[in-house]
This record gives structure tokens, sequence and C-alpha cells, in this order.
């Protein structure tokens, strides 16, 4: 057996000690869990998370695991003792197969299990002769009352960063995945561009009907406007942008709304991010007409075509996104999906060769 070493913390009368070990270790200990399996005050363990987080440790060398994982022992197997005279604690860990055999399903996780699991033999990727340590919290037996509030303050008390904020956190760390590359200069750029200025959030700003640049993104990947291109040469980033601005621009005054300064009662779903959604999934095939009529994409341009198209719903200008009709179509994603899908449609029969629409 060998000492492992803790430190004593007191909080309104629970105590529990922190140490650190290797997780390799700390994972045959504890509680023989089957994947997807429904726990007491646990959710399920995810088996493609856990082998997520297995690939992200062992990806290149430098992935860390900072939080520390919230343990419990089920028995006195694993009891606190006392240095001596010092005020230090530890406890006696296994160290032979022999040994570990006698503390089998002896420590529950009361958070971080994913993290842990990953660590099983059948699933780590980092080799066996890497040096990675783990920090923990552990409570010695807690009682039904302390799992309680250690439960709570677990899940219920700790605020979950939003995926935007998150994404602007690995912005800054210059960790976004290919995938958000493409788009997030993209995205900042237009955040300080009209029409869009003062109404993408970018990080956790407050801004009144603002949209979140995560759920633009998201748009601008569901519209497909990284296929737009000259003669078979893709838009360049501020290409893209003067697009788009141009293109959103012309919505504003074709319908009489704006971005930034109007509200829901006059302006309905067009300053919400399913307006904004069903505009840019249209961005393509305007973009796609301007090329077939050998047309310069300008604000008249773009203009003059929307007011054909909405003219084909029979409806007025200023009533398409506030007519009750309309309204309903951006209250669910799949119906404002469905009647994007219809806008499509409509757009190319307005019309039908290799051309620059930016002159």
């Amino acid at each position: 057996m060998k000492r492992i070493y803790l430190q004593k913390i007191t909080q309104h009368g629970i105590i529990c000690y922190i140490g650190k070990i290797d997780p390799r270790f700390l994972v045959r200990v504890a509680t023989k869990i089957e994947m997807s399996t429904v726990q007491d005050a646990q959710r399920p363990l995810n088996e493609k998370r856990v082998r997520d987080i297995a690939a992200y440790v062992a990806s290149d060398g430098l992935s860390v695991l900072p939080n520390t994982l919230t343990i419990a022992t089920k028995d006195d197997r694993f009891a606190v003792k006392k240095d001596g005279e010092e005020v230090f604690y530890y406890i006696d860990f296994p160290e032979t197969d022999s040994e570990f055999e006698s503390f089998l399903n002896s420590i529950d996780v009361m958070d971080g299990q994913h993290r842990l699991y990953s660590f099983l033999p059948s699933i780590r990727q980092i080799s066996d002769d890497e040096n990675f340590e783990i920090g923990f919290t552990m409570y010695e037996r807690p009682t039904l009352e302390e799992r309680r509030r250690i439960f709570v303050s677990c899940n219920e008390k700790q605020e979950k960063v939003s995926g935007n904020l998150l994404m602007w956190f690995k912005s800054q760390l210059q960790m976004l995945s290919d995938d958000e590359k493409l788009f997030y200069g993209i995205v900042s750029k237009l955040s300080n561009e009209f029409p869009l200025r003062g109404h993408i959030v970018m990080s956790a700003e407050k801004i009144k009907n603002g949209v979140k640049a995560k759920e633009v993104i998201a748009a601008l990947r569901q519209a497909k406007v990284q296929d737009m291109s000259i003669g078979g040469r893709a838009l360049t980033d501020e290409e893209t942008v003067k697009v788009i601005c141009t293109y959103l621009s012309a919505w504003q005054t074709v319908v009489g709304f704006n971005f930034s300064t109007s509200g829901k009662k006059e302006a309905g779903p067009a300053i919400t991010m399913a307006g904004l959604k069903y505009m840019l999934i249209l961005l393509p095939i305007v973009w796609e007409r301007a090329v077939n009529l050998r047309r310069r994409f300008d604000q008249q341009f773009v203009e003059d075509t929307l007011k054909l198209f909405i003219q084909s719903y029979g409806i007025g200008r200023n009533e398409f996104f506030t007519s009750e009709e309309h309204k309903f179509k951006f209250r669910d994603r799949t119906v404002t999906d469905a009647f994007a899908n219809e806008g499509v449609i409509k757009m190319k029969a307005l019309g039908s060769e290799d051309y620059n629409p930016l002159g």
C-alpha cells in the first residue's frame, strides 16, 4: 500500500479532503458502471463523451483536465488517517493487483465521472508510462443529507457557460474548430458593419433583441454561404461580408425595419434569429440569380429581386414578417426551415453563364 496525502477542509461542519492521484489507478477502485445505465443522482455515462475525453487527453501531449473530481468513500477501506502529531492526513491506497482486488467498488464518483471513466483500460488512449495526475475532493462516507448538499453544489448551483461565450473564449485562445474558424471571422466582421452592427452578441454582452454569434454561424452553415463563388473561386471573407451586408440592407429597405433599432412589435420575426436565418438561406439563390442574369450584385438589384419575390406571395411588403399567417412560420424551427425551402423554390422560379456579380 502507498500513502496518498490529503489536506482537510471544513465547510459548515462538513469535512472533505483534497488530494491528487493518477486517474488510471483511481478508476480501478471506483464503482463499476455500465455505459448508458441509469444511476442514482447521476446522468447515465455517455460512451461517446467518455471516448472523446480519452482522445482529447491523448491528442497532443498538452491537453489538461484542470477541474477536480468529487468522490465519496463507501466504507472504511479508505479511512482517513492522521500522520502522527503533524497535521497531515492520508489514505492507504493499493499498489499490487491483489490489493486492488480488495478495494474494488470502494469509491463513488459524485462529479466528474466522464473524466474519470475515460481512463478505463479499455478506453484510455494515453500511454501507461505518461505522467498524468488529477485532483480530487473526497468526502468520507457522506450521509444522505451531505450527499444532497454536495449534489446541489455540483449540479444546480453551477452556472453553465453559454455556448456563445465559450466560443468567444475559444477564439481568444485560438482554439476554434475548423468549422468555427470558417465562419467566426465573417460573423465578427458583420457585428461591426451595417446593418447588423449592434445586433450580434459576440460574447456575453446584453443586446436587446440581439442574436447570438454561435447561432448566426449555424445559420450561415445551413445556408451554405461558403459555396458562393465567382467563376469557380470561393468568395473571400471580405467579399462574403460585403455581399451579406448588401443583401440584408435590401431586406431592411424593402420590408421596412431595422435590425438594430426596430422592436418586435413593428418588425415581427424579421429581427429574430429565425427571421435572419430565413433571409440567409435565400441569399445563395439571390447570388446565383445575379450570376445567371449577369447583373451586378448591388442593393438595387437585391431590392428589385425581393420585391418580385414578396409579390409572389400576394402580400404587402411591410407585412411579410408581421402578418398572422407568416408570423406563425417563425415560431418553430421545423416550420421555419420548411418555409425557407418553399422560399428557395419561389426564388429560383424568378429567373435563370459565368459572371462576376461584384463587377
